[in-house]
């Protein structure tokens, strides 16, 4: 049994602590009395709590007065467990969840979740400021019953993502980590790629290595094939690969509820010089955009470094804005900022230290409608205060060449 284990390097009490006060101050800077969250991302950084499928139907949110600490109405009969047993730190500030979900689907008001609401909010004395509420809109009618009940809910989305854009110590070791076991199951796929491997076998290998390492759960990884990568499908099925194919895979890991995002390309067998060239296009793209980083510079300095459309043979941004792109990472694998030119030139972004971004970047054959092949990037870095610091540690000089 070694001695040295990868929880060793995260504290997690402090970025419990850190997470939650980051979120107050917050509040307080944004006049907001309280957060009340349904996505998963923000439920995670509030109550360090995670489930898979639930959450889709809105059967867990948290609200969090200003003034108190937050409360998780956590799913049916678990909750529980979760108050008594698995989520000390929240104090036993675990209840049963509403399941808004099913309300909301069958166009019902609820009547009991919004006065349970109201008398909590008066309990801290924020009955009477701003909600802010994260949910998407799921149904135009929720916003009517917040309104109904003389509930000032606004938009708290853009909040908590001010809130979450600069990382603790603790959330940067997170993704260290998340991405340290990336790169292993990178590896258990080159080692799998030959022909008559398909797309899907390579999801299961990838997900193999997740599981066993301890991450949160099955990924959905892109994985593409061929004639798959030209444009990028975003998908795995049965394609099979065979000799001289290009394939690259984006794999997104969770560990702690902590994304990686990375993209890498690989070949079936040597690479051929066309192949090369694809790729070095592709690599020299992604790495114009990372050596543009640090504290200061903008999203719409690193968009600047991208040409036109047409290097891509398109017209408008509106076409590929896939092939040049950027974005925060953390609870969720896209976070603020967006790095895009499709908005970020006219709506320019600061980038600021401790900050951790992807920058990923696409080319292949023209036109891209295909058929052909094409290569992608991504790295995901560290801004610092005077540069940046390179999380991902695959190398990305050169194609990686497997069943050779």
């Amino acid at each position: 049994m070694t001695i040295y284990r990868m929880e060793d390097k995260v504290n997690l009490e402090r970025m419990r602590r850190e997470r939650v006060e980051k979120a107050r101050e917050q509040m307080k800077k944004d006049g907001i009395g309280a957060y009340l969250c349904f996505q998963q991302g923000n439920i995670k950084y509030l109550t360090d709590t995670f489930t898979t499928m639930v959450y889709q139907f809105f059967n867990r949110n948290v609200l969090f007065p200003r003034t108190g600490d937050p409360i998780l109405y956590e799913w049916g009969s678990r909750f529980g467990r979760v108050r008594d047993e698995l989520a000390p730190w929240l104090k036993g500030n675990v209840k049963p969840g509403w399941r808004l979900g099913a309300y909301l689907m069958d166009g019902r008001e609820p009547t009991d979740f919004l006065n349970d609401l109201k008398r909590v909010l008066a309990e801290h004395g924020v009955l009477n400021e701003p909600l802010g509420v994260d949910m998407p809109v799921y149904t135009l009618n929720f916003g009517e019953f917040f309104k109904r009940a003389g509930i000032n809910a606004i938009d708290g989305g853009p909040s908590l993502r001010r809130a979450r854009m600069i990382k603790t110590k603790d959330e940067i070791e997170c993704m260290r980590i998340s991405i340290m076991i990336t790169e292993e199951a990178f590896d258990a796929a080159r080692e799998a790629i030959r022909p008559g491997v398909t797309e899907a076998d390579l999801s299961a290998i990838v997900n193999s290595v997740f599981m066993r390492r301890g991450s949160d759960g099955p990924d959905e990884p892109n994985i593409c094939v061929g004639n798959n990568t030209h444009p990028n499908m975003m998908v795995y099925n049965m394609n099979t690969i065979r000799p001289g194919d290009m394939i690259f895979l984006d794999l997104h890991n969770r560990w702690r509820g902590y994304h990686s995002c990375i993209y890498r390309t690989f070949t079936c067998g040597k690479a051929s010089q066309r192949q090369k060239e694809i790729y070095e296009e592709c690599r020299s793209l992604t790495y114009k955009a990372v050596q543009k980083v640090k504290a200061g510079v903008t999203t719409a300095d690193i968009c600047n470094v991208w040409p036109s459309p047409e290097h891509w043979g398109f017209k408008t941004w509106r076409e590929c804005s896939e092939n040049a792109i950027g974005h925060g990472i953390g609870l969720d694998i896209h976070e603020s900022p967006m790095i895009t030119p499709l908005f970020s030139l006219e709506h320019p972004v600061k980038l600021e230290e401790n900050m951790v971004i992807a920058l990923e970047t696409y080319y292949g054959d023209i036109p891209i409608s295909g058929p052909g092949q094409g290569a992608r990037t991504e790295e995901d870095l560290l801004v610092t205060k005077d540069g940046y610091e390179i999380l991902t540690k695959w190398p990305v000089n050169e194609i990686t060449e497997a069943w050779i």
